[in-house]
């Protein structure tokens, strides 16, 4: 049987963040950061990618023509969103310099994704369909619709023949009793009064 601490050990959890930085990084950014969150117990802290120069990045609308230089923290310990930019802060680096976000927490281009479609107008107002593609109607009604179809049902048909998978479904006739009444519940003869066995 497994002791409490073998569940533990392997029931860790990592708070993962993403630290983005407009403009140069200062030198020894990434180890003092490490050092700082050292608390945390840091199991991971890389540099994963550098965007090139942009005329206006995301996340960073004050510094234009910037490039951003993003990196992935993973904590054993928990720790919020704002103990990693207090701690950033005290390196030296301005708060309009770099963005902290949470596993859990949206993306900027997120964002601005979910306004673009939160501000179109009602489609229930719109009587046209204009969000809709182009229908060709005779593939779904009509004349040619049904004679196609009929076609495909016949080729399927005589496909099932030739396998020999054909079933035929026979109907069994009604009885009917001796005064010629049928019963409308079952195949069996309905019993009229004064009439017994």
């Amino acid at each position: 049987m497994k002791t409490f601490k073998d569940y533990l050990t392997e029931n860790k959890k990592l708070y993962s963040f993403k630290i983005k930085v407009a403009g140069e990084v200062p030198q020894n950014f990434q180890e003092e950061l490490k050092t700082r969150l050292d608390r945390c117990k840091v199991s991971s802290m890389e540099k994963t990618s550098k965007t090139p120069i942009q005329a206006l990045p995301l996340d960073f609308p004050d510094h234009p023509n910037s490039e951003v230089t993003m990196f992935e923290v993973a904590c054993e310990y928990p720790i919020t969103t704002p103990e990693i930019i207090s701690d950033i802060k005290s390196i030296g680096l301005p708060e309009s310099c770099f963005r902290v976000r949470g596993s859990g927490e949206p993306s900027e281009e997120q964002q601005v994704l979910s306004d673009i479609e939160t501000s179109k107008e009602p489609l229930l107002t719109d009587s046209q369909y204009k969000e809709t593609g182009k229908v060709n109607h005779k593939d779904y009604f009509g004349d040619d619709f049904n004679k196609s179809f009929l076609k495909d049902l016949s080729k399927a048909s005589k496909e099932r023949k030739k396998e020999g998978t054909q079933v035929e479904y026979k109907i069994s006739k009604q009885k009917q009793d001796k005064a010629g009444a049928q019963s409308p519940m079952s195949n069996t003869p309905s019993r009229l009064k004064g009439q017994e066995k």
